[in-house]
């Protein structure tokens, strides 16, 4: 039996050729499969980033619409309140002019009070409605002072520190000598402070101690005065 030599060796030297061609191609095969693993982890990871940043987006959305829809449920009170209380205030009117007895409040005590009641209850803005009535229809009255002081005490809960100053300067004008007048004039002052407004503040309580340097006042604007300096 003879051999053709050439084509054995021919044989011989190809088996290690394939056998390392199939080894290069199983490895680029796993590098591929390594790579493609690689890319299929970035993009969960992606996925997972983009998911949770979405979720974050809807929470804060949530969050804003219900806080919108506090907001419009607490300005809907409000309207309601205003509503009501305008309503009492007409019968009010409406009993003076044609002198029958009203079902609401009708006595200046009594529309005082529904005043000082919104002013408790942290309706400010009702309590100033019902306080301005009261000054523009009872202006003569002993608690006239008060209802204007309390304009101003509404704007300064309100924060309406510029506002505020103005209507407690009101007080002092409108009644110079009533008790209010340089309770008035401190919380004036107190108020430009907090308005940023510390020249005119001053001022002020150098013209509670002069004007009324016999009121227990005048002796806190003075240490305020003192500690300014």
């Amino acid at each position: 039996m003879r051999f053709n030599v050439p084509c054995y060796s021919l044989i011989c030297l190809a088996i290690p050729f394939s056998s390392l061609l199939l080894q290069g191609c199983m490895l680029a095969t796993q590098q591929d499969m390594v790579r493609l693993n690689t890319e299929l982890n970035k993009n969960q990871a992606d996925l997972i980033t983009k998911m949770s940043d979405l979720n974050g987006t809807l929470q804060a959305l949530n969050s804003q619409l219900e806080s919108s829809q506090e907001r419009m449920t607490t300005l809907s009170q409000k309207l309601e309140d205003l509503q009501a209380n305008m309503d009492r205030r007409m019968n009010v009117l409406s009993g003076q002019v044609t002198g029958t007895s009203a079902p609401a409040a009708s006595s200046p005590g009594d529309v005082y009070r529904l005043a000082y009641n919104d002013y408790q209850a942290g309706k400010f803005d009702l309590a100033i409605v019902g306080f301005r009535n009261f000054v523009a229809d009872f202006s003569k009255n002993d608690l006239a002072p008060q209802a204007q002081f309390y304009i101003a005490e509404c704007e300064y809960a309100r924060k309406h520190y510029s506002d505020a100053a103005r209507e407690y300067d009101r007080v002092v004008q409108a009644h110079p000598r009533s008790d209010y007048a340089p309770k008035a004039l401190f919380k004036k002052g107190v108020a430009l402070q907090q308005a940023g407004k510390g020249e005119d503040a001053e001022k002020t309580f150098r013209r509670l101690v002069k004007e009324y340097p016999r009121h227990e006042l005048a002796k806190s604007a003075k240490d305020v005065l003192k500690a300014s300096e």
